[in-house]
């Protein structure tokens, strides 16, 4: 049974951003809210590159379609019955506005929770990627990412943790990349090199721009925006950036 996955992306009020990721860190435990979720990782949206303010939550339930199931009960059939998350959500709304929910299904290549006890990686910046599929060929281009294109991104310093189906419907998946500043402006870099926008010191990369033109062959439409990642995550630092 493969893991499935809670992706949220939460329209945020002013300055709530760090406060609710934080909050993120500390809640659902799933003793009290009997959700069944482990926290994935929490992000902010880098306003430059996304919507703002805007952050990404990613929950893991390790154990597939009956964490889901028990997430369906927990959180809406048996919701008003739930007096400890309904405290959660009155706090939540003082920080939130309303927001966005996919059910993701993970497939080879995504580093679980499991994994990453076993092998921990740690970033300070994640490009997170939202991919219109062709119908029907989300399986398709999620291996090609795995096979073709993440070799390439990883000699630009992008590792790939989060490589997903979008479930309940046939026509997205989601990506996600632990990566650095320097190593995001380095790609873009060589990837413009190889465009013939050269005139900087780094070298073209000509696997970029035939990755792209490979892609199409799958994809309707792809965005990417990057992430900073709250500490305490999985994943994140041990403090802010000072």
């Amino acid at each position: 049974m493969r893991p499935l996955y809670l992706h949220e992306v939460i329209d945020i009020r002013g300055e709530q951003a760090v406060p609710y990721m934080e909050r993120s860190v500390l809640a659902f435990r799933s003793e009290t809210t009997d959700r069944g979720l482990e926290l994935y990782g929490t992000w902010y949206v880098m306003g430059s590159t996304g919507r703002w303010p805007q952050v990404v939550n990613i929950w893991e339930m390790a154990d597939g379609w009956d964490g889901w199931e028990r997430l369906c009960r927990s959180t809406n059939l048996r919701r008003e019955s739930n007096e400890e998350l309904a405290q959660w959500w009155r706090e939540a709304y003082e920080r939130r506005t309303g927001g966005f929910d996919r059910l993701l299904g993970a497939v080879a290549g995504t580093r679980t929770l499991a994994d990453l006890e076993r092998e921990p990686v740690t970033a300070t910046l994640f490009v997170h990627e939202l991919t219109r599929v062709r119908p029907g060929a989300a399986l398709d281009y999620l291996e090609a990412v795995r096979e073709e294109w993440a070799p390439v991104a990883a000699d630009h310093g992008h590792l790939l943790v989060g490589l997903f189906e979008v479930l309940m419907g046939d026509s997205e998946v989601c990506t996600v990349w632990a990566t650095d500043l320097e190593s995001h402006v380095e790609m873009g870099k060589a990837a413009d090199a190889a465009c013939g926008f050269g005139g900087g010191s780094v070298p073209a990369d000509e696997r970029i721009p035939a990755w792209r033109a490979r892609a199409r062959e799958f994809t309707t439409r792809w965005r990417e925006e990057l992430m900073i990642p709250c500490p305490g995550t999985p994943m994140g630092p041990a403090t802010w950036a000072s």
